[in-house]
């Protein structure tokens, strides 16, 4: 774990001291706790539009090589 130093304004100390007594925890706790949720929902964004795309062409019949060639056709041969 990394040592770090945050400046915050009263309101937002106070509601953290706030919460961090109801829960029980440290205020670092409550911070590192509330970041933590915030990387899992972006995280969950992503993984649920990757889902949405995954398989998109998957009933297309393509060549892959052909197709690659055809993008590339101004790229030297390799």
């Amino acid at each position: 774990m990394k040592r770090t130093q945050i400046y915050l304004d009263e309101d937002t100390y106070g509601y953290l001291k706030k919460e961090s007594e109801m829960k029980h925890l440290s205020v670092s706790e409550v911070i590192r706790s509330s970041i933590r949720e915030k990387m899992n929902r972006k995280l969950q964004k992503i993984l649920t539009a990757t889902e949405k795309v995954s398989g998109i062409w998957k009933d297309r019949d393509i060549d892959v090589e052909r197709h690659i060639r055809t993008l590339r056709k101004d790229r030297k041969a390799w």
